[in-house]
């Protein structure tokens, strides 16, 4: 298992939708529209948001996501979960550098 360091981060890990952005988008040839429509939705806006960056990823989405790309739902979870912890960790840096880990009895 890799445990990660966020003590030193400058800025969070990449959020889902910038992965969706850069690397699936334009690789299918797509929009956010097309790839809403793709998944199954009837609305575009989930899926505008989450490119923008503007909505964190849910786990319907990311069924639907793995579906459509044939990746796991775990990938996409994982991808705003690390997210989310970078964020978390960078925004309490402090209080977490003053917690003192515990020992073993």
């Amino acid at each position: 298992m890799t445990v990660r360091d966020y003590a030193d981060f400058v800025q969070p890990l990449a959020h889902p939708g910038e992965h969706l952005r850069e690397d699936f988008l334009p690789e299918y040839d797509l929009t956010p529209g097309k790839l809403a429509r793709a998944m199954g939705l009837k609305e575009r806006s989930r899926m505008e948001r989450l490119v923008r960056e503007e909505q964190a990823l849910t786990p319907d989405t990311a069924l639907r996501l793995a579906r459509v790309f044939g990746t796991s739902a775990e990938f996409w979870m994982n991808l705003q979960t690390q997210h989310d912890l970078s964020k978390a960790a960078m925004a309490a840096r402090d209080e977490l550098a003053a917690i003192v880990p515990l020992k073993v009895a």
